[in-house]
């Protein structure tokens, strides 16, 4: 049996190896893959000498390829694009794992969606570069194919403005850290009191660093500016753009905040299309996350700004200025070319631009509005909480869940106006690099098979094998998988799941590094 992941449509070991190392000429088609693909491949000592061919078909679908060992001890990869090109030699090179050659076999392969994506919160914890290249590195070698970069929060601002210096010299600082939910809400959580976000922002110039790097692993980004809630570190350095206009700190607390952006105001739409200038210029990708999630629009409903544009145009209530709000910034993003993406809570109102992609990870109403959207030709992405969240313990959210994700848990039988899945991974009670991998890296896989296989292919007894086959794989590549025990969620004493995800939630609320510190204890051990 193959050791692949994400598992190919179809594969036949034909018996006997083929040479794959950095002594393989790569040839044909597809070459300016070739400076970014060399350095990847297998150094080996004894390796063969053999050759590579890429070769064109047309008649592929997009990302699909095909890969043959020949009689002649040469590898043959056919498709009709680059992104299939480099995607079979990622397959090429798990089944090398390092070794200079690999089992022959004929392959052919593509993927079930087009966005297969990942996102990174890095407004409520700051990563750097050189972390979210690594990431990169493991999403390309397992066929992943969005980096959805989350760069703002009520909590912090982490990407460089020119126009507006103070997001980042003000907006980045918050005075202290919760780290846990213990004593939440008496507001009594316990707090790390040492000053946080002092410098810790993206560049323009580090941005455009990674959005190439990401694009030669043919990996696309979008960037999210998340409003008009989750707005407290723009409101901390101009005020203005709230309803009371009242001079706060940025944030240092976790959850829903009620200081969200005043729609009422001209002010915001022209911050927000100055913010959407100098970013369009930084990310090629033509599409755009606005957020849009976890609104409380209590302000708005006295502010004398938001009831009077409710009025003058007419709208219903205070969802419908939200969607008044949202396609005038779809409408300027359209100008620049870009979709609008948005978290599902964007539906609530009435009248939405029909072309914004909204993301479903939250199940609201029976859902009526999220399956009318896709029923209507609409697209949409699943990011379903309760399946592919990352941040919470897996004793909560085990790995088999989030493998078993797809259309079918929201009761979705068509899948034409999907346009793929995203697994985001939250960082209020991740601090370090370590917790981190532990909590990413597994499930990370787990969902490069949910985006990539057939629904028919997938079992998620096979798929663990293959995991812990490919352990030392992952490993190689910095991407350490979560022990067999700690992914399983056998980590609260529980047997029956609803009794486990019942302890697994008062475990983490108590300490979100519980997992992390048995897994540590485990290998000491």
């Amino acid at each position: 049996m193959l050791n692949l992941i994400p598992k190919p449509l179809h594969a036949i070991e034909k018996g006997g190896n083929t040479p794959f190392s950095r002594k393989t000429a790569l040839t044909g088609d597809f070459n300016h893959l070739f400076d970014t693909l060399f350095p990847m491949m297998p150094n080996t000592d004894n390796a063969v000498e053999n050759k590579l061919v890429f070769k064109t078909d047309s008649s592929m679908p997009s990302e699909a390829y095909h890969i043959i060992c020949t009689d002649d001890n040469n590898i043959l990869i056919s498709s009709s694009d680059a992104s299939g090109a480099f995607y079979a030699v990622m397959t090429l090179l798990q089944l090398a794992d390092g070794n200079g050659v690999i089992p022959s076999v004929e392959i052919e392969d593509a993927p079930r969606f087009r966005h297969r994506g990942f996102m990174l919160d890095c407004a409520r914890h700051f990563w750097s570069v050189d972390k979210i290249k690594q990431i990169l590195d493991v999403m390309a070698r397992i066929k992943m194919n969005i980096f959805h970069w989350h760069l703002t929060e009520d909590q912090g601002w982490r990407i460089e403005i020119k126009k507006y210096p103070l997001l980042t010299e003000k907006g980045a600082i918050r005075k202290s850290t919760a780290l846990s939910l213990t004593g939440y809400e008496e507001h009594k959580e316990p707090r790390d009191y040492t000053e946080y976000g002092r410098g810790l922002y993206y560049t323009q110039e580090e941005v455009r660093e990674v959005v190439a790097y990401a694009a030669k692993r043919n990996i696309n980004i979008i960037p999210e500016i998340d409003m008009p809630g989750h707005f407290v570190a723009a409101i901390a350095c101009y005020p203005e753009l709230s309803c009371t206009e009242e001079k706060v700190d940025v944030s240092d607390r976790w959850g829903v905040l009620d200081n969200i952006a005043c729609c009422g105001k001209e002010n915001i739409y022209r911050f927000v299309k100055d913010i959407i200038d100098e970013l369009c210029e930084l990310f090629p990708y033509p599409y755009f996350h606005i957020g849009g999630d976890e609104v409380p629009k209590d302000h708005w409903k006295v502010c004398p700004n938001c009831q009077k544009k409710i009025r003058e145009l007419g709208l219903k209530d205070e969802n419908a200025l939200q969607s008044y709000f949202n396609n005038v910034i779809s409408a300027y993003l359209k100008e620049k070319g870009k979709h609008t993406v948005g978290w599902n809570e964007i539906l609530e109102g009435e009248n939405l631009d029909n072309s914004i992609i909204p993301q479903w990870w939250i199940l609201l109403d029976d859902s009526i509005r999220e399956k009318k959207w896709i029923e209507d030709g609409n697209q949409i992405i699943l990011s379903l909480v309760d399946y592919v969240y990352m941040d919470h313990a897996f004793a909560i959210r085990p790995l088999k869940k989030t493998y078993s994700f797809g259309p079918e848990v929201f009761g979705v039988e068509d899948e034409s106006n999907i346009l793929g899945v995203e697994a985001p991974q939250w960082t209020e009670y991740i601090r370090d690099t370590q917790k981190l991998d532990m909590n990413t890296f597994a499930r990370l896989v787990a969902m490069s098979e949910v985006g990539w296989t057939a629904a028919e292919n997938k079992n998620y007894d096979d798929f663990e094998r293959r995991l812990e086959n490919l352990r030392g794989y992952f490993s190689s590549i910095h991407a350490p998988i979560a022990p067999q025990f700690i992914y399983r969620g056998d980590t609260v004493g529980e047997k029956s799941e609803e009794k486990r995800v019942e302890k697994g939630w008062e475990m983490w609320r108590a300490d979100p590094y519980f997992e992390f510190k048995l897994m540590k204890k485990e290998e000491e051990i």
